[in-house]
Parts: structure tokens; sequence; C-alpha cells
């Protein structure tokens, strides 16, 4: 039997697909993950299953969809309804446990029982609260907080300085973590998982010296659909733009938050790359499956919005995905789609562990090896359940050439990708373009009854069109 691979992921948070120099990042710079991208395979059309933190990372664990999961929304949103719904389900974690990975685990959470890796299968549990309680001794607050305050007026929302020097962050604080844990267990004869889940480039963009000032506003060249005027789109996407006190912001304030995001993602860069390098320095980098992506991306002044959540842009949808390691191709593009559903049961193919029982999600194995197989899918899918301020259903399915979003409660969305990348033009109501609406409803339906997606149900289709009760039918 093939010596299992030892796994190293590295998980940044909102952290966009085109901010990777290896993905053709015009200014900000990222070495350390393109050196993983030259190692590997880069997936030019990796996208998450929902953009929002917890969600997205149970989807990772479990290879599962939001609605089969059900960790539906934010630990701590709408009163907890949600919080508890991944307790007992396998997890990428606990499968690579009892397959006799040594399992260690450094940095954000944001899923239930913080305190209790034992729970998850990890051996080695390093989990935010362990960094922030030093801080609180030495008489710090929370370490953002002067950014944070921005949310409510000035020229650039959550973006500053962080009062912290950069070797007290929680970047730096994570990957010293997970390089102890890559220097214990790498003298071992069993393999590890060491999972590495990075805060940044997560909001507040609070980033340490000298990193702040890394980018100059000048050089963050305008993007398209920054002009975006939201006409024929829903309503709570201009909303959006007054709950995080962005409307008023100009080109020249949202230049300076994207430089200070840049610096803030060059610097989680450099923290992965201490990790890479400790890895190099065991010996094991051959030995070794290296994962880079994010759990979703951030709009950062795309459409004049910030954050991420229910709207479906590329920007929060497409993400950073880079595996390298035994097996891999070298040096390799993957153009098919991929899912982070489809990351654990990769990494338990490869590691001949025993599989995820009801995974959404397949192994990407193929794509790595350099073939795509005939029967991959040519669309990827993503939905959305609600988070801090209000309930919001949504859905959304993506080809190579269209995007369409179902809204249950407001306007349907219809993108053509080629002619219109930043997403402007809304075509789900023009006549014109009713033969492709038509095609795309049926598509989502489709993928909504095969992943046993509720929403699908007939009654939930009827009330939105004739056209989509068609649709269904025609499935």
């Amino acid at each position: 039997m093939p010596k299992q691979p030892n796994i190293l992921v590295l998980l940044a948070d909102q952290l966009r697909y085109d901010a990777l120099s290896c993905n053709g990042a015009p200014v900000c710079r990222t070495p350390a993950m393109d050196a993983v991208a030259a190692a590997g395979v880069r997936f030019s059309s990796a996208f998450t299953p929902i953009a929002l933190c917890t969600p997205a990372r149970a989807s990772l664990l479990t290879g599962r969809y939001p609605h089969n999961h059900l960790q539906l929304s934010n630990i701590g949103n709408f009163n907890g309804v949600f919080d508890d719904r991944l307790i007992g389900q396998p997890t990428l974690l606990s499968r690579l446990a009892g397959a006799g990975y040594r399992v260690g685990y450094a940095g954000k959470w944001h899923l239930p029982r913080e305190g209790d890796g034992a729970m998850w299968g990890v051996e080695r549990w390093h989990t935010p609260g362990e960094w922030s309680r030093p801080l609180a001794q030495d008489g710090y607050d929370f370490a953002r907080n002067e950014v944070q305050r921005l949310e409510w007026g000035g020229a650039a929302p959550f973006a500053g300085r962080n009062t912290l020097p950069a070797e007290r962050t929680q970047e730096a604080w994570t990957a010293d973590r997970a390089i102890e844990m890559v220097d214990a267990f790498g003298g071992g004869d069993a393999p590890f998982l060491v999972f590495a889940s990075f805060f940044g480039p997560h909001f507040p963009y609070a980033v340490p010296a000298p990193w702040d000032t890394r980018y100059d506003p000048a050089d963050v060249p305008r993007p398209a659909n920054f002009d975006e005027r939201f006409a024929g789109k829903p309503l709570i996407q201009q909303k959006e733009l007054l709950r995080w006190n962005a409307a008023h912001l100009t080109w020249p304030d949202w230049q300076r938050v994207l430089a200070a995001y840049w610096g803030y993602c060059s610097f989680v860069d450099h923290q992965m790359g201490r990790v890479l390098e400790a890895l190099e320095r065991s010996g094991l980098r051959d030995d070794t499956i290296v994962v880079v992506t994010a759990d979703h991306g951030d709009m950062v002044g795309s459409h004049r919005l910030f954050n991420k959540g229910f709207h479906m842009y590329e920007e929060t949808h497409r993400i950073p995905l880079l595996v390298a390691g035994p097996g891999v191709e070298r040096g390799a593009a993957a153009e098919a789609f991929a899912n982070l559903v489809d990351l654990a049961p990769t990494l338990l193919e490869q590691a001949a562990a025993e599989p995820l029982s009801g995974a959404d999600g397949r192994s990407l194995a193929p794509l790595l090896a350099g073939s795509t197989p005939p029967d991959w899918p040519d669309d990827v899918f993503a939905e959305f359940h609600g988070y801090e301020t209000t309930l919001y259903s949504a859905r959304m399915i993506r080809t190579a050439d269209w995007k369409y979003v179902y809204n249950p409660a407001t306007e349907d969305e219809l993108y053509d990708l080629r002619s219109d990348p930043g997403e402007l033009h809304n075509l789900a109501a023009m006549v014109a373009y009713g033969h492709v609406l038509r095609r795309m409803k049926a598509r989502l339906v489709a993928r909504m009854r095969a992943t046993g997606d509720s929403l699908a149900a007939e009654n939930a289709w009827q009330a939105n069109s004739y056209d989509l009760f068609l649709s269904a039918r025609e499935c």
C-alpha cells in the first residue's frame, strides 16, 4: 500500500482569487503562494459554496453543501439556532484521525465547540483564545479596535495600522503554532495533518507595520464594476452600502482600503511562507500535500460593496485553490470547476481514509493528475441563507459563460460572463434572453434536487414564475 502523505492546509479568510500574483494580480505580490502554484496545480475556477465564514468552513470539513450540513449561518447569529448543527457529523479531521493521522489545528475555528479539540479528533488544538489571553494580560484591548471604529465614519472603513507589532498578530501566532506542529509531528512515524487557519485578510484590515504601507493607494487600478448603479438588481444590494457605511465613499477612499487589503494579503502570504519553510527544513516537503485556499472572497469596493454575503458576485465566490505534493502535476493550471466541498473527499482519498458519508463533493484527484473525467460538472453551485441582520435565501448556478442567481423574494439575476465579466448588466428580465434563463433555471433545479435542497420544492419554484415551473418539469 502506498505511503500515506502528510497534509498541510493553509486557509486564509476572505482572500480574493485575484489578490494572488499567480492569478494575475497586477500589484499585490504573494510569493509564497506563487511557489505552491509553481510546484503543483493552480485552479482557475474554484468556488466557495457560500460566502460566509462558518458555513463555508463546515462545507470544507464535511464535503457537504450548507443545506445538508445545516450550519447555515455564522456562530451566534439568529440566537444561535444554527450553532450546533455540525456536532456529530464526520469531518475531514475525524476521518484522518481514524486513519492513523496525527491531527493539529491552529488559528481561527469559527465552528461549534471551539474549546474541545478532542471532539473533532484533533491532537494539538490552538484556537484564538490562546492567542488573545496573553494580550489582555499585557494590557491590550482587542487589537483591532482602533480600526474597527472606522465602521461608523471616516473616509475608509475598517482599514488602518494594527496596534500590535507583526510578531504578535493572530497571523504570526498561527504560523508559529503550525511550525511547532510540523516540527513535532515530522519526527514521528505516523502521517500528519497540520491545519493553519489565518484570520487575515478578513476585515477589519488592521495591518501591522511595515505591511500597512507596502502598497501605494495611487497604484490601485479602478475596476470597471466600481461604476455599479444597481439598475434592475435586488434593492438589498443598495441597502448593503448603508449597512456598512460605504455609500459615501469615493474611488480615492476605496483605493486606500484596497491598498491596506493588499498589504494584509501579502502579510498573510509571508506567514504562510514561514510555515512552508519549516516544512522544507523538516525534509518532508516531497511527502506532503500542501493546500492553499480561502473560505470565500471579499468585495472590497467592487460594485462599491463591502465584505461578503448574499450577493453572488465573482469577487466573493471565486476563491484561490492551489495544491502541490505527491501525485500532483507540477506547474499546471486546472480550468475545470472545483468547489470547496471537493476538498475533504480529495484529501481523504489521497490519505486512503474512510470517505465521508453523504458528501456532495467529489475527489479532485483526476484534475490533480492532469486529466478531466468526461462526466466532470460543467457548472458550479452556491447558496445563501442569511447572516447577522437578516434571513435571506438565494441560490446560484454558474457555467463558463453564464451566471443565474435565484432570489425568491426579489429580482432574479442573469449575467453574460463573456461580454460582461464585471456583472453589471442583469439580463434576467429581458425577453431576448428568456431561452438562456430557462436553461439556467433548469440546471439550478436539477442541482438542487440532486443534493436534496428543499427550496427546490414545487411550491417554492411556482411562486417565482411559470417559466421556472416548466424548467423543473424539463429536469
